[in-house]
C-alpha cells in the first residue's frame, strides 16, 4: 500500500447536515503505517439563520452564547480554511476515514462545502480519493469476531459501540488535552482504534479497505454467487445471504440483490402483483437495494453461516439458489423493473439547502466561485451575479451578508433578513431549527441526557438567554 489517510470528525450544532452547521474540525493526516503527518484544528463561529439542537449542544458541552461570541472564524472563512487543507493533504490518493463519517460527518462537510461556493464538493470521492469508516469496520467485528474488542451490551445483549465507550473500555489513550466529542480526540482515538482493528481483525479490516473503491462490490458480487451482507437496525444485526440480481438502471453504484433465505424457483411463477408484494413486504422481503457507493463491505459466504437459519439451508442449496438468479434473466429482469415501477417519486427541493444535488457547477460557475473567493469583498457581489446557476446567487448572498453586509445593496440585505426572521420564528414542525422548535425539544433532551437537577436548570436558562437574545433581533 501507498496510501496515506486522513483521519476526521466534526462538531456539529445538530444532526440535519442541511440546516446545522460544523461548529469544530478535527483532523490528522497519517501515511501508510498510521503515523502521523500533519494535524488540524478549526472552530467556527456560528452563521446567522443557523441555529442549535439543544440534545447537540449537550453531547459536546458547548455554551450556546459562545457559539457567537467567541474569537473564532466565522463560517465562511473556517469552510475555506478546511477545503484548503484538505485538497493539499488530499493532492495524492488518499483515504478519508473516521468514525460513521460516511452517514453523518461528509453529508456536513458537503453542505458546509455547498453553502460556501467551494468548487469541489465531492472531495472525498474525486481525484482518486475513498473513504473507509471505522463504524462499520467495529460493526462487522462486534458480529463475527467479537473476542478480538471490549464492549457493553444493551438490554437486549447488542453491543453498544458509541466510540466514547469503546475507548474506554479498551483503555484507548491519546496525548490531547481535550476529552470525547472534542472533534480532534476522536479523530485521534479512531485513528488508535483503528489500528487496533487491523490488527486483531485483519480479514474483516483488509475486506474494507478492498470496499473502499467504488468498482469493487461489482466485481465481488460478479464473482462470489453467495456474498453475505450485514444490516443494522439499531444495534440489532441481521445477517443475509444473497446474490446480485442486477445493476439499478440510471442509479450508478446501486444493486438489486437477492435474500437466499427464499428460494426463487418458488417465487418464479408468481403473477407481477403477488411478486411485489413479496419484494416489500418489510423484513420478508426478498431482495433489497445495495449501495455500492457508500463503501458498505460484502463478506464472502461463509460469514452467513454465523446464523443458524443458513446453516440448516446448507451451502449448496444456497448455491442452487443463486444459480437460479444467474441464469434467470427474465426473472431478474421482472424484479428490475417492478422495483423501479414501485418507486416513490418526490417532490422537487425547494429550500436552497435540499437542492444540493440538483446538478454539478458548470465550468463557467466554477472559474466564478474561485474569482468570487479570490477578488475583495467589495467586488464580490458583482460576480456573484454572474453565476448561471441561481443556487449560487442566493448562497453567496449569504456569504456576503456573513463577511461584509455593507457591501450588499439594501434590497438583497433586507430580503434575507426577513428570512431569517420567518425562520426563527417559525413552527416546530420545520426542518430548521427555529425558536419553537428549540423550545420544543428543549425538555425533553434535558431530561434524556442530564441528570444532575442544578445541570439540568443551569443549560436551560443557558439556551433560555441564547433564544432571547435571537428574539431581541428576529422577532
Amino acid at each position: 500500500m501507498s496510501d496515506q489517510y486522513i483521519f476526521w470528525d466534526l462538531e456539529t450544532t445538530g444532526r440535519n447536515d442541511k440546516f446545522n452547521q460544523i461548529t469544530q474540525v478535527g483532523a490528522v493526516l497519517t501515511n501508510q503505517n498510521f503515523e502521523v503527518k500533519d494535524k488540524l484544528e478549526i472552530h467556527s463561529k456560528l452563521r446567522e439563520g443557523k441555529w442549535f439542537e439543544p440534545g447537540a449542544l449537550i453531547t459536546t458541552g458547548v455554551d450556546p452564547i459562545s457559539l457567537y461570541k467567541n474569537n473564532y472564524p466565522n463560517y465562511y472563512e473556517a469552510s475555506a480554511q478546511l477545503y484548503e487543507t484538505f485538497q493539499q493533504w488530499s493532492s495524492s490518493s488518499t483515504i478519508f476515514i473516521g468514525f460513521n463519517n460516511i452517514n453523518f460527518d461528509e453529508p456536513f462537510l458537503r453542505q458546509a462545502l455547498y453553502q460556501n461556493l467551494m468548487p469541489e464538493i465531492y472531495m472525498t470521492v474525486t481525484n482518486n480519493n475513498v473513504r473507509m469508516d471505522v463504524f462499520d469496520i467495529l460493526r462487522l467485528v462486534s458480529v463475527y469476531s467479537p473476542e478480538h474488542i471490549k464492549f457493553n451490551t444493551d438490554d437486549h445483549g447488542y453491543p453498544i459501540l458509541k466510540l466514547e465507550e469503546i475507548v474506554k473500555k479498551n483503555n484507548i489513550s491519546v496525548s490531547y488535552e481535550a476529552g470525547p466529542h472534542d472533534a480532534v480526540f476522536d479523530s485521534l482515538v479512531t485513528l488508535e482504534l483503528n489500528k487496533i482493528l487491523s490488527i486483531r481483525c485483519p480479514q474483516i479490516w483488509n475486506a474494507a479497505y478492498e470496499f473502499r473503491l467504488r468498482d469493487t462490490p461489482k466485481k465481488f458480487m460478479l464473482s462470489n454467487p453467495v456474498f453475505t451482507n450485514t444490516t443494522f437496525w439499531g444495534r440489532r444485526p441481521t445477517i443475509k445471504a444473497q446474490t446480485l440480481i442486477a445493476g439499478i438502471p440510471s442509479r450508478n453504484h446501486n444493486y438489486l440483490v437477492f435474500n437466499l433465505l427464499f428460494d426463487p424457483r418458488k417465487l418464479n411463477d408468481l403473477d407481477d402483483k403477488e411478486l411485489t408484494k413479496r419484494m416489500t413486504d418489510g423484513t420478508k422481503r426478498i431482495c433489497e437495494v445495495f449501495d455500492g457507493s457508500k463503501s458498505k463491505t460484502l463478506l464472502n459466504e461463509s460469514y452467513c453461516f454465523k446464523d443458524s437459519k443458513f446453516a440448516e439451508i446448507g451451502v449448496n442449496e444456497l448455491r442452487a439458489r443463486a444459480n437460479f438468479i444467474k441464469n434467470n434473466e427474465d426473472f431478474c429482469s421482472r424484479l428490475i423493473k417492478l422495483y423501479l415501477v414501485n418507486q416513490k417519486e418526490w417532490p422537487e427541493p425547494f429550500h436552497i439547502e435540499d437542492r444540493i444535488f440538483e446538478s454539478f457547477p458548470s465550468h463557467q460557475d466554477k472559474k466564478l466561485m474561485i474569482d468570487f473567493h479570490t477578488s475583495p469583498n467589495n467586488k464580490k457581489y458583482e460576480i456573484s451575479k454572474q453565476f448561471k446557476d441561481d443556487r449560487y446567487k442566493e448562497i453567496a448572498i449569504r456569504i456576503l451578508y456573513e463577511i461584509a453586509p455593507q457591501t450588499l445593496p439594501e434590497l438583497e440585505k433586507n430580503n434575507y433578513e426577513l428570512e431569517i426572521k420567518e425562520r426563527f420564528n417559525d413552527n416546530d414542525k420545520v426542518k430548521w431549527n427555529s425558536k419553537n422548535k428549540i423550545l420544543a425539544s428543549l425538555e425533553t433532551d434535558i431530561d434524556k441526557m442530564i441528570s444532575d437537577e442544578s445541570e439540568k436548570i443551569e443549560f436551560k436558562q443557558r439556551v433560555i438567554t441564547f433564544l432571547n437574545t435571537e428574539s431581541a433581533k428576529w422577532d
